[in-house]
């Protein structure tokens, strides 16, 4: 395997492991929203809910910042593996 491959491959996969984190992490939201407020009127708002108490509780917002990190990073991993493969490219 070359060392493009390797570090490209790694990266990526750091990157999908990210992504499954951030998708737990944004379930778990969901899970603590105030009473009486559906994941409709949660998710599909132009504000996409965002760092919303009347939508969701201090626990929901902690797993919320916690998703929204951990698909920023997931951002950066996968640009960084594509700059691998075009930087390491033989």
């Amino acid at each position: 395997m070359s060392a493009q491959g390797l570090v490209a491959g790694s990266l990526g996969a750091a990157g999908v492991i990210c992504a499954g984190f951030a998708v737990r992490s944004e379930r778990r939201m969901h899970r603590h929203r105030q009473p009486g407020v559906t994941y409709a009127a949660a998710t599909l708002r132009r504000d996409g809910g965002w760092r919303r108490a009347d939508l969701f509780t201090p626990e929901g917002l902690r797993h919320q910042a916690r998703a929204a990190r951990l698909g920023f990073m997931t951002v950066v991993l996968w640009v960084l593996a594509l700059a691998a493969v075009v930087v390491l490219a033989e």
